[in-house]
């Protein structure tokens, strides 16, 4: 879940047609029409004019989880400004293509070997018989880890739940903004040589065959967990997550992933809802991130209170 909400319409550029190709509902019929429990906290005290809410999204963009909760849609049409991690307006996102394909002269297939190759194949080829890494063969490694997790809920097509956040604000003549630059939330895994990053991807098709052996889906399993809206649930599986990528034989890259891409970053937003909040007092304020960040335990909530705001969540 960690890496997975890089996936973003750079990637749809890149696999342009793919979706509509090979979809297939992952979604029960017996699903609630958006999530039982929205992750939704309201900031409140430290001369706090107007509401300023935080909102827990996942990069899913069909289904219950890609639906607004009655009381976040009732959030979000009383905001007036929409902040969500990285700005999602086309011109950024077309940038940000050329920050995931590769600049070393090689294909993945040339860096990763044919082992390695081989078994992402062959992962491929359970997502969907009619995928192959073909249109991954321009792209960095870690951005090919980070996806894969992901790739049967982005096949489902659809906009992704923070990426539509962004579209509806601006249709809507609300202020936009993102709370990094998408080079600077990218930045993290550019620390990382390409060893690293074969070593990532790795792990990556590791952590999915155990998956299949066991006869889980962690990627599901996290989905359904926000979809219930259960903040201990949701915790549970980040932790599931998190212990999975720091234990191992490369128990230091994970840990490094780790710092880098949400405790990092659970500060520079805090710093900036922070920022923002004292230098636009007068609107009413929507920050969208993904869940990790504002549900954990020392995550964006934990840094708000320390700074001498309140948040409390806002149940219906």
């Amino acid at each position: 879940m960690l890496l997975s909400r890089f996936f973003s319409r750079s990637c749809r550029v890149l696999l342009a047609g793919l979706a509509s190709a090979l979809a297939a509902p992952l979604f029960a019929a017996d699903e609630p029409d958006h999530p039982v429990k929205p992750l939704l906290w309201k900031i409140e005290g430290k001369d706090v004019k107007k509401p300023a809410y935080l909102f827990g999204t996942i990069h899913v963009g069909t289904g219950p989880a890609a639906t607004l909760h009655p009381a976040a849609e009732k959030a979000f049409k009383e905001a007036t400004a929409v902040h969500t991690e990285a700005p999602f307006d086309a011109a950024t996102q077309v940038g940000a293509v050329q920050l995931v394909l590769r600049r070393d002269g090689k294909q993945l297939s040339d860096s990763i070997g044919p082992q390695l190759g081989k078994r992402l194949e062959e992962e491929l080829k359970l997502i969907n018989p009619q995928l192959d890494s073909t249109p991954f063969q321009p792209l960095k490694t870690w951005y090919v880890a980070i996806m894969l997790p992901m790739l049967p809920f982005q096949l489902e097509g659809g906009k992704p739940l923070d990426m539509a956040l962004w579209d509806r604000a601006e249709k809507d003549g609300k202020k936009v903004a993102g709370m990094q630059t998408t080079a600077e939330q990218l930045a993290g895994f550019h620390d990382f040589n390409e060893k690293e990053q074969v070593v990532l991807l790795k792990e990556t098709l590791r952590l999915l065959k155990k998956d299949r052996d066991e006869r889980k889906d962690s990627t599901k399993d996290l989905v359904d967990a926000y979809i219930s809206g259960d903040v201990d649930k949701i915790e549970a599986e980040c932790d599931k997550a998190l212990k999975a990528t720091s234990e191992g034989e490369h128990r230091e890259l994970g840990e490094r992933l780790i710092k880098r891409l949400l405790t990092d970053r659970d500060v520079i937003m805090a710093n900036y809802i922070d920022a923002t909040l004292k230098k636009s007092p007068d609107e009413v304020h929507f920050f969208a991130a993904g869940a990790a960040h504002y549900t954990g335990r020392n995550g964006v909530r934990a840094h708000l209170a320390k700074k001498g705001y309140t948040v409390k969540r806002m149940e219906p």
